[in-house]
């Protein structure tokens, strides 16, 4: 029993890598140029199911930062979103913008 919960651990772990690799470029060419809401708010989304993990954090942080000022209800929603999914974790995002 032990080993199996290891072992869905480790995958969990490898899961987040993965979503950060696959993240990384979309949030540095986000940050590169002006979106649209939509276009911020699909990435967002998808960012959000992971924001558990530091590393995806750290760029929905980053997402969040660049775009408060663009569209500021849509990042207080999402900045909203975040506290209700992972506030029980532990995570502070409000913080560090």
């Amino acid at each position: 029993m032990d080993e199996r919960i290891y072992q869905i651990a480790e995958q969990i772990v490898e899961i987040h890598q993965k979503a950060y690799e696959f993240y990384l470029p979309l949030v540095e060419g986000v940050c590169s140029r002006i979106v649209s809401e939509d276009e911020l708010s699909h990435l967002l989304d998808y960012l959000l199911d992971f924001a558990c993990d530091e590393k995806i954090l750290g760029l929905y942080k980053k997402v969040c930062r660049k775009y408060l000022y663009v569209y500021p209800r849509c990042i207080k929603s999402y900045i909203e979103a975040y506290r209700e999914m992972w506030e029980d974790e532990g995570g502070c995002l409000e913080n560090d913008l």
